[in-house]
Formats: structure tokens, sequence, C-alpha cells
């Protein structure tokens, strides 16, 4: 005899899913609270970010016995000559990696980036030691965690090179040189290059960063600044979260939608610490490039044709990867390479290295947003 569906049936059977998804929701909330009362879940868990990436990239790789340390010792003289600068001994220890272990450093680093922000971030929870207050901060805190991974995991197949500073500890211990060998020699691959040539070209990028942050005696106290005043100021926010998103809607109100979605979400103080971050990132891999073409069109003979080839693949770059890279922010990362590179060759068109040089005499010295597109406004101010 067929079962006969009444409304009374339905509704009772709705009535049973809810109290059962309500009860497994009450015991996942119960099991997380329990679990974030004995650790605590980071704004980030950076653990689960860890585990995320590398679910998501390739199997690891054996270093290979080519050895990049005598690359950066013979590109460290040249990078001295041109820019005049020096730096302490065991400065230019080199660490070739893969993807994983690029994750890692890096994951390392955004952790201690973080840290000051942990204290008010747990501090604005502390209200709320219910079971579905901790829970959802223990959730938020594996959702953020995930999200980091993957991006992580995406920038770590496309990282070539990194020297990797630590701008909130002490300004004495030296960063460290990465170079990203299984990138490397996919590129070179993918762009028909030598990967000798490559290798040597990347190499003398970074070491110019190394020369950069511990030749120049201002820079990493200046960089620090920079990140305590910004992380001060997201402080600020973080104890007015309503007024913050306020203020967001307002700001992309006021724009009518246009422009960078970053110039919404900073306030006016975060917005000012922004550009000036900007203006100095531009300064710096601006010169980088600047070093890496002088240097290597003298000391690669496949020069030209590397150089044509790596530009041509920052112009065809693939659609999802400028999708990915606006969504996050990441494009104002790329422009300043551009920016700073047309900066840093104007002003040496005008006056040679020597003048060059004067863009490390002090933070003073610093190009504005303005001067770094018109650098006769530099020229005239300095």
């Amino acid at each position: 005899m067929p079962m006969i569906r009444t409304p009374w049936s339905r509704s009772w059977n709705l009535a049973v899913w809810l109290g059962v998804t309500a009860l497994i929701a009450r015991a996942g909330a119960k099991i997380m609270a329990t679990r974030e009362r004995q650790s605590p879940t980071a704004m980030v868990d950076w653990q689960t970010a860890l585990r995320t990436a590398q679910r998501l990239l390739p199997v690891s790789f054996q270093p290979p016995e080519y050895n990049y340390q005598t690359l950066v010792d013979d590109a460290a003289p040249h990078v001295a000559a041109l820019t005049g600068l020096q730096v302490p001994a065991g400065a230019l220890a080199v660490r070739v990696v893969d993807q994983h272990a690029w994750v890692r450093a890096n994951v390392r680093t955004f952790a201690q980036l973080m840290q000051p922000l942990e204290p008010v971030y747990f501090a604005q929870l502390h209200d709320d030691d219910s079971d579905w207050g901790l829970a959802a901060r223990h959730l938020n805190g594996r959702v953020a965690g995930v999200q980091s991974g993957a991006l992580l995991s995406w920038m770590a197949t496309r990282v070539l090179g990194q020297y990797d500073v630590a701008f909130l500890q002490d300004n004495q211990t030296p960063g460290e040189l990465l170079l990203v060998e299984p990138n490397i020699a996919r590129i070179a691959r993918e762009q028909a290059v030598d990967v000798a040539a490559l290798r040597e070209w990347i190499v003398i990028h970074e070491v110019s960063h190394v020369f950069q942050f511990e030749g120049v005696a201002w820079l990493r106290p200046y960089m620090h600044d920079l990140m305590t005043r910004f992380i001060a100021t997201m402080a600020d926010q973080m104890t007015q979260p309503a007024s913050g998103v306020a203020a967001v809607m307002q700001r992309a109100v006021q724009r009518g939608g246009q422009g960078n979605w970053i110039e919404w979400v900073l306030s006016d103080a975060q917005r000012q610490i922004f550009d000036e971050m900007q203006a100095v990132m531009s300064l710096i891999e601006g010169h980088s490039n600047y070093v890496m073409n002088r240097i290597g069109a003298q000391q690669i003979p496949q020069f030209a044709q590397l150089q044509r080839r790596m530009e041509a693949r920052q112009q065809q770059r693939p659609t999802l990867d400028n999708l990915i890279m606006h969504a996050t922010g990441m494009h104002v990362k790329m422009a300043q390479y551009s920016t700073g590179e047309a900066f840093v060759n104007a002003i040496a068109a005008h006056g040679g290295d020597a003048l060059v040089a004067q863009l490390w005499q002090s933070a003073a010295h610093i190009p504005t947003a303005d001067e770094l597109v018109h650098p006769d406004q530099w020229l005239r101010r300095v």
C-alpha cells in the first residue's frame, strides 16, 4: 500500500530534519569551542594555511647540485661597484628552495607580521565566550588559513627569488636570500631561454636587494617604522569594526565604485602610510631592475633575448592570473617594478650612476608618488 504524504507528515519530516541539523550544529560548536578554549586560534590559522598550500602544490623536490652560491659571489662585486654599497660578511648566503620551502618561509614571515594584532583581536572577542562565539572564532581562523594557504600556493609557483626580511624583528639580523629553482627551470623551458642565463639574471636582481637592505643604514629602520605605524592604525580600526565598515562603504560611494578596492578599505591615515610604502618599494624594485639590466647587459651574452622574452611574458600573463592579482591587490606590487624602473632610468639618464646613488643617501631622497611619475620634480627638489 503506497504511503500517503500529507502536509502534516511533510512538516513533521522538516521539523525532524531541522532538529537533527540543529543538534549536529550544536555538537560541532561544542567541539570547536572546546578546542578553542584549549588552544585559541589566531586571526589566521597559519598551520591550516601551510597544510592547505602543501596539498595544492606539486610534490617537493631535492635541490639540484647547481651551485647558486657561486653566482651570488660572482654578482656581488659587480653590484657593489655599480651601486657603491657594501654589505657585511655573511649577508650573501643563499638557500635554494622548492615551492614548499618558500611557503614555509613566508608563513613564518606573515605570522610575525600579524602577531602584533593578535592581542587586539582576542580582546575584541573576549566578551563572547559562549560555545557559539568560540566556535565562530575557531572557524574564522581556519577559513582565513585556507584562503591564505590557497593564495600562497598560487604565489609559490610563480615567484623566482626573494630576499626575505623580517621588518618587525631586529635590524641587525640579515634577511634570507631564497631562490626557487623549480620555477626558474620551468620558466626557462617555457620561454625557451638559456637556464644558466636566467639564473644569473635573477641572482643579480636578488643580490641587489641584499645590498639595499643590508648596505643602506636607514632603510630597514624606515621600513620597520612604516610597518609599525600601519599595524597601529589597523589595531585602532579593529576596535571600531562597525565604523570601519561604514567608512569603507562611504569611500566606495564617494568614488562611485571606481578606483582600486584597496583605496576603499584604507582609512586616510592608512592610505598615507600605504603611499609611503608604495614609494619606497617602487624605488627598491625599480633600482633592482636597473642594476639587473645594467650588469646583465655587460655580463650575460644572451641578455637581449632574455630581456625581450621575459618582458613579453609579463605582457602575456594569463587572464586568471590577472584576475587573482587584481582581486588580492598584488597588481599594486607588480606596478612597483615598472613605475620604479622608469623613474630610476630617468634619473640615470639625467645624471648617471652618481645621481642614482644619491637615491640612497637618506629617507628624504625617496621619491613621492608624484615624483615617481614625474622624475623632473624629484630632480628639482633634490
